[in-house]
């Protein structure tokens, strides 16, 4: 905010949208505290409607994949360990240059939860000696696939959702 201020920004936004008011996302809070604005999460612009602009508008990266911050895939109150989140994120990379599209690694104390998009089982049991491998090189000691699947947020099942 200090380095806003100094450049001369009388504002700052961030991207939230109205998808995400359902979420919960604990830094909503800051945001409004801070005077920090969401104007798409205020016009009700939604993941979609900002997909598709982005391509309308001919930005190639319309149909990337979310990608939430890593300390999403700790339980919350977890103590954040940068080798742990470093491992996480090289685990997913290595997981995606298998043409995964949606993948998310979720630590559960010494367990490692892929979850990979439904449609994508089949092929997962094609690379599961190579993910199995990589993901032990990393440290991870026991790995599981996540039979419900990809699910955006799946850390939040516990959570209040009043809390936001």
């Amino acid at each position: 905010i200090s380095h806003a201020e100094h450049a001369g920004y009388h504002f700052l936004i961030d991207g939230t949208n109205y998808d995400d008011r359902n979420a919960y996302r604990p830094g909503m809070k800051a945001l409004q505290e801070l005077g920090i604005h969401s104007p798409l999460l205020e016009l009700q612009v939604t993941k979609a409607q900002i997909r598709s602009l982005a391509a309308d508008l001919g930005i190639s990266s319309s149909d990337r994949p979310s990608a939430p911050c890593l300390a999403t895939r700790l339980p919350y109150g977890t103590k954040l360990d940068f080798d742990v989140l470093a491992n996480i994120d090289q685990g997913e990379q290595f997981i995606k240059t298998l043409d995964f599209y949606n993948v998310r690694l979720r630590l559960h104390q010494d367990i490692i939860r892929i979850e990979i998009d439904k449609k994508d089982f089949g092929k997962f049991l094609e690379y599961q000696e190579q993910i199995l491998v990589r993901l032990k090189e990393l440290g991870f000691l026991y790995i599981t696939l996540d039979l419900e699947g990809f699910r955006s947020g799946s850390m939040d099942i516990k959570i209040d959702k009043t809390l936001n």
